[in-house]
C-alpha cells in the first residue's frame, strides 16, 4: 500500500499582481503556498501596493528586452478571456499613434505584428491630425481588481513585514504573522519551506538581504473617468515623449494617463499635471466628453472618478527572473526572484509566474538527483 507523499511548502513574499500570480501557478504545480506580504488586495489603496492603480492592458512595448517579451507572449492568449470569475476581461480593438515617424517605425510595427494577429496599419487618412504613424489590433484590459481567493483555495495567506527573507526561517528575527482569511489559513504559519517566491516590487529595494539597488520607481498619473460610451483603446506618444492614453473598462469606468516620472516618489496627484492629462486627453480623444459636450466643452465637463498615482517597478536592467540561495544554518535554501517588470506586471504576469515556478521546479529535480 502505497501513501501519498506531502506537497512541499514554499512561500511566495508580495500579494501584488506577480506575487498572486505566482503563487497560483505554485499551487496549480503541486506546491504548498503560503503567500505572505505586508499589503494585500482587501486593503485601502496605498502608494506602496502598485497593483492597485494599474490600468491595465496588453500592450507589448518594443523595448522591453526579450526577458519581457516572451513572458508578455505567454500571458497575452490567457488575458484574452473573458469567461475568468474573478476578473471580468474586456476584449476590444486599440489604437495606436506616434507623432515622429522614427527609423525604428517599421521595428515597431513587426513587434505588433509578433503580438497581435490583427495588427494593421492605420492609412493617413486614418491617423489624428499631426500623428505620423499608427496601428490598430486586438488586446485585452481588466480592472485594477485583484482577488486573493484563488490563492485561499489552495493555499494560505499571512500579513507580515519582513526585514529579510532569512527572517521567515529565524524565529528570533520573525515579525508577527496575521492570517488572511481565518476561516482557510491557520493562526500558525508553517515555516519549513523548502523555498521562497521573492515577489516584492519595489521592496527589494529595502529588504534586508536582497537590496536591489537597481530598483526604482517610475511614478504613473492617471484620472479615472465614467465614460461608458468609450469600448476603443487609444493611445498618442508625442514628440516630447509624453503619451496620452485611455484604457476602456467593462464596468463603463476609463483610464486616462498618463506620466512616466522616473525616480519620483511623490505619492499623491499633482494639480498641475492633471490639468495636463485631461486638456491632452479631450484634445486627442473629443469622445471623453458626452456627446453633446464634444463641440464646446472643457475639461470640467469630464465625469471625474479619482485621481490616481501609482509607483511602477522599474529596474536598472529590466526584470529580474532568476534563482539565488539563503544560508540557513548552513543548508541552502533556493530564493526564485521575480521582481521589477515596470508598468508591464499585468501583461507579463502569468509568464513571468511561470518561468520562476518552472526554474524552481528544474532545480529541486536537480536536487533530488544528486541524492
Amino acid at each position: 500500500m502505497s501513501t501519498a507523499t506531502a506537497p512541499q511548502h514554499v512561500f511566495v513574499v508580495g500579494a501584488g499582481v506577480i506575487g498572486l500570480s505566482t503563487a497560483i501557478r505554485a499551487i496549480e504545480a503541486g506546491f504548498a503556498v503560503s503567500l505572505v506580504a505586508e499589503t494585500f488586495p482587501v486593503d485601502p489603496k496605498s502608494i506602496k501596493y502598485t497593483s492597485c492603480w494599474a490600468g491595465a492592458n496588453h500592450i507589448s512595448l518594443v523595448d522591453m528586452g526579450e526577458r519581457l517579451h516572451g513572458d508578455e507572449m505567454r500571458t497575452g492568449p490567457q488575458m484574452l478571456v473573458e469567461s475568468e470569475p474573478d476578473v471580468p476581461v474586456m476584449i476590444g480593438p486599440n489604437r495606436v499613434h506616434v507623432q515622429v515617424l522614427s527609423a525604428d517605425a517599421k521595428a515597431t510595427s513587426d513587434h505588433f505584428t509578433r503580438f497581435y494577429s490583427d495588427y494593421r496599419l492605420l492609412g493617413e487618412n486614418e491617423l489624428p491630425p499631426g500623428m505620423k504613424h499608427g496601428g490598430e489590433f486586438t488586446t485585452a484590459s481588466v480592472p485594477r481588481l485583484l482577488s486573493i481567493h484563488p490563492v485561499l483555495r489552495g493555499g494560505h495567506a499571512y500579513r507580515a513585514t519582513l526585514p529579510s527573507l532569512t527572517s521567515l526561517f529565524t524565529p528570533s528575527a520573525r515579525p508577527p504573522f496575521e492570517p488572511i482569511g481565518s476561516e482557510v489559513s491557520p493562526p500558525t504559519a508553517p515555516f519549513d519551506a523548502v523555498a521562497v517566491f521573492n515577489c516584492t516590487g519595489l521592496g527589494a529595494l529595502t529588504l534586508g538581504d536582497v537590496m536591489d539597488s537597481a530598483m526604482y520607481p517610475t511614478r504613473g498619473e492617471t484620472i479615472l473617468l465614467r465614460a461608458p460610451w468609450i469600448k476603443a483603446g487609444f493611445s498618442l506618444t508625442y514628440e516630447d515623449g509624453h503619451r496620452t492614453y485611455v484604457i476602456p473598462r467593462k464596468s463603463g469606468d476609463v483610464v486616462l494617463g498618463g506620466t512616466f516620472q522616473p525616480n519620483d516618489w511623490h505619492p499623491t496627484s499633482r494639480p498641475e499635471t492633471v490639468k495636463l492629462i485631461k486638456e491632452r486627453g479631450i484634445y486627442a480623444h473629443p469622445e471623453l466628453l458626452p456627446e453633446e459636450k464634444r463641440a464646446n466643452g472643457s475639461i470640467d465637463d469630464l465625469d471625474v472618478i479619482e485621481e490616481c498615482v501609482g509607483l511602477r517597478t522599474s529596474r536598472v536592467g529590466g526584470v529580474r527572473v532568476e534563482m539565488t540561495s539563503l544560508d540557513i544554518a548552513g543548508d541552502l535554501t533556493p530564493v526564485v526572484h521575480n521582481y521589477g517588470h515596470g508598468g508591464c506586471g499585468y501583461q507579463s504576469s502569468w509568464g513571468s509566474a511561470e518561468a520562476a515556478v518552472a526554474i524552481l521546479l528544474g532545480a529541486l529535480q536537480k536536487d533530488n538527483q544528486r541524492q
